[in-house]
This record gives C-alpha cells, sequence and structure tokens, in this order.
C-alpha cells in the first residue's frame, strides 16, 4: 500500500505489487482498488502494479470536493508522477475510462505508455436528435430523466436500492454469490452524495472528440452482455489511431465486471497487448 497526496491536499491510497515497467489501474464507478486482486496478482509477474484509490473510494481521503473527471485526471497525473520513475501504462474500467479520456484531454497523454479502456461510452445520455446509427455508436443509452433521478436518490439516502439493482445489471447470472457479494460490498463504501457527484460527471459527458488524438498504444475491450453497447466501445477503438479491440462473450462472464467474472481471458488480453512490439501496427479485431 502506498500513498500520495494531491495539489489539493487529499490523501490518496494505492496497492502496489510487484516489480517492472508500472501500470496503473484505475477503477470505475464507485469501485475500489481491492476489486482488481485478480488484475494486480496476475500483472505483477511482469509489471509493478498500482491500483488507485480515488477520493472518495476505498482507502482514500474522502473531501468535500473534486468528484469530477478533471479532477481525477490530474489526480492520476500526480500518481504517475510522484509514484513511478518514467512512463506508465494506465488500465481504466467504466468512468476510469472518462479518467483516461480526460487525461488525454488535459496532458496529450504525457507519461503515459500504453492505454487500455474497458467498457464504456463516449456520449452515454441520450439525445433526441441523434440517428439510430449515433444513437448505437456513441452508447447514448441513458435518459436525461433517469440520469437525475439516479443523481437525486443517491443524494437524497437511496443508495441501498439504487447500487444493488445497478450491480445486477453489470454481472451475468454466473456470477459467483460470493464475488457478488463483494463487489457490491466494495461499491457501496462509497457515500450516496459523493457518489451522486460523481456519477453525474461521469454520465453527462461528451467525449467523442477525444479518442481520434488519442496518441499511444490502446486496447478497447468490451462485454457483449453489458448495459454499455458493445458497439460504443468498438465505435471508440475506430476513432483510436491505431487501436486494438477484443470483446468477451455473454456466456463467458462478458458483463461490465468482465474481469472479476473472467479474469483469465480478460488478463489475457492486457497482458498480449502490452507485449506485442511497439513497431507493429495495432488494428481493429473482430
Amino acid at each position: 500500500m502506498g500513498t500520495i497526496t494531491t495539489n489539493d491536499g487529499v490523501r490518496l491510497n494505492y496497492m502496489e505489487k510487484g516489480t517492472g515497467p508500472p501500470i496503473v489501474i484505475v477503477p470505475g464507478w464507485n469501485q475500489t482498488a481491492a476489486l482488481y486482486g485478480r488484475q494486480i496478482d496476475a500483472f505483477s509477474k511482469s509489471y509493478r502494479v498500482l491500483a488507485l484509490d480515488l477520493r472518495g473510494h476505498g482507502e482514500s481521503e474522502a473531501p468535500a470536493h473534486g468528484y469530477r473527471m478533471s479532477r481525477y485526471a490530474m489526480d492520476l497525473r500526480t500518481l504517475i508522477t510522484e509514484a513511478t520513475d518514467g512512463d506508465a501504462h494506465v488500465l481504466g474500467h467504466s468512468m476510469g475510462c472518462c479518467v483516461l479520456w480526460s487525461y488525454f484531454d488535459l496532458f496529450d497523454g504525457d507519461r503515459i505508455d500504453r492505454a487500455v479502456f474497458v467498457d464504456m461510452a463516449t456520449h452515454p445520455v441520450f439525445n433526441p436528435i441523434f440517428t439510430a446509427e449515433q444513437t448505437a455508436d456513441y452508447g447514448s443509452i441513458m435518459p436525461a430523466d433517469d440520469l437525475f433521478d439516479v443523481v437525486n436518490g443517491l443524494t437524497n439516502g437511496a443508495e441501498g436500492q439504487i447500487i444493488p439493482a445497478m450491480i445486477e445489471q453489470m454481472v451475468t447470472g454466473s456470477i459467483s454469490a460470493d464475488d457478488k457479494a463483494w463487489l457490491l460490498r466494495e461499491n457501496q463504501r462509497m457515500s450516496g452524495p459523493l457518489s451522486a457527484r460523481e456519477f453525474f460527471s461521469d454520465i453527462f459527458a461528451d467525449w467523442r472528440d477525444v479518442p481520434p488524438r488519442i496518441n499511444r498504444p490502446s486496447l478497447y475491450i468490451a462485454g457483449e452482455a453489458s448495459f454499455v453497447p458493445m458497439a460504443a466501445t468498438k465505435w471508440a477503438a475506430e476513432q483510436t489511431p491505431g487501436a486494438r479491440f477484443e470483446s468477451i462473450g455473454g456466456d463467458e462472464g462478458g458483463n461490465h465486471f468482465m474481469f472479476i467474472e473472467n479474469s483469465e481471458l480478460f488478463n489475457r488480453f492486457v497482458l498480449d497487448f502490452l507485449t506485442e512490439p511497439t513497431t507493429e501496427t495495432t488494428t481493429i479485431k473482430d
């Protein structure tokens, strides 16, 4: 376990294991670094793994401010700058993709070697002027009214109902009872009002202009049974120069938390990507 202090005075914890080139894991909405234990164990055989608890999550401090993607991107930059000696690979899951997109938007990929984006849409809120094709490409599936229902419910103490219902949509029926209970416990550690602020910044966003400007080797991974349309993850990959795309089938644990349900296949995708030669041109793979 390590700690850093951000430039606004917040102590952030990160889990650390292994030696070698650094790979930073950025969790999604409400998630903790502990949920990535299977990645930490697998990756640490060849890499130095740093799994970050974002502010308000897990073992990190929970200030009353800063629950937006630009602030998280700055916190990620602080971790890379202070806890590594050079460039780092970065893996973001769900909201962690938004943190990565914000990082590329702000810092042009500085100090990032390779990037992994797992199961996230570039424009999650439904826009009635979009065509059916645009809605599928951008992953614009959440009506604005539903967004505000979640935000207001979390703010007003309904997280005990909202979070379990949402987690239920993010796993397959084959997940073990123990894994599901563990996933829920970790997702319930963040307070409802802070979670609401984070959710708003996470979902009410438009990242469509960022993937074409990503200047690092990139991998996108989708869950075929995820609530995030696979077409949206693939579209983001197609907009990213030279990106690689992989997916995990619904009958293989390929929902939103595929890194828990099928960690073996997920880890293989990531490790294969990290070890492929940099001179090799990466392409979209079906």
